[in-house]
């Protein structure tokens, strides 16, 4: 019998699996999400003032990991500008590479912590990846 035990995952190694897990689920499910919305804003969208160029390629870094998505960009008419509506309506500036939630978090452990380089490693123990380096939080 204690042999058999000794063959099972820690909590700790059980509560990892699962969250990384998840994190991977909700990535696919938040990509499906950009890729819909995207879709609908250039059916929806102004098409004469909002003239469709290309699809573009965008990678954003999130909670549940990074992602890579295709999302239209588009020439404004009238005010002469490039633009991509996606960003624009979600309110993200996606040429940051992360997210609007993991640039919080990361500016509020550099506030109250010692070092931008500890708030960056303490943003990697938590995601379990790679986010941005200590240069890119300050």
């Amino acid at each position: 019998m204690q042999q058999c035990i000794m063959n099972f995952p820690s909590l700790k190694e059980l509560e990892l699996a699962l969250f990384r897990c998840l994190q991977q689920t909700f990535k696919e499910v938040l990509e499906n999400i950009l890729r819909q919305i995207d879709d609908y804003l250039a059916e929806h969208r102004d098409k004469k003032r909002f003239e469709l160029k290309e699809k573009r390629e965008g990678k954003i870094d999130t909670s549940f990991g990074p992602i890579v998505f295709k999302r239209n960009y588009y020439r404004d008419r009238e005010k002469g500008c490039y633009l991509y509506l996606l960003d624009r309506t979600l309110e993200f500036d996606g040429s940051k590479g992360f997210s609007p939630l993991v640039e919080e978090w990361a500016l509020e452990l550099a506030a109250t912590g010692p070092s931008y380089r500890r708030a960056v490693y303490q943003l990697e123990q938590f995601l379990g990846y790679s986010v941005m380096s200590h240069e890119s939080l300050r």
